[in-house]
């Protein structure tokens, strides 16, 4: 008896962690950043873009994104993209650094209109 409802217990309290964290999801928001503003203090911090794609270059493991806002960064992604030169993009990822260069990590990019 003290099992079932141990049970019962632990799966509502599970349910209610995911619905809380769900919502709390949902309200987190990220405002759009200038390339211009984005510096080294900021490295492993995540930030939103828009720009217009610049270049594309589609490896085997990872592709690379160049934009434009008029500064350009690039973007880092792992697997490949459908993207063309001209297209207006939105990315969300973490600042990094290679050699030298702040660049984007992007985990999430769409296309916007």
């Amino acid at each position: 008896m003290k099992e079932n409802t141990l049970l019962k217990i632990s799966i509502i309290c599970a349910l209610v962690g995911v619905f809380v964290l769900y919502l709390i999801s949902d309200n987190i928001k990220l405002d759009e950043t200038a390339i211009s503003k984005i510096k080294n203090e900021e490295i492993g911090n995540n930030v939103k873009v828009k720009g217009v794609v610049k270049d594309v270059f589609n490896g085997e493991k990872v592709s690379i994104i160049t934009i434009t806002q008029p500064e350009e960064m690039k973007v880092i992604t792992y697997g490949n993209v459908s993207l063309k030169e001209g297209d207006y993009i939105e990315v969300i990822g973490e600042i990094d650094e290679y050699n030298g260069n702040l660049e984007l990590v992007g985990n999430r990019i769409r296309v916007v209109s």
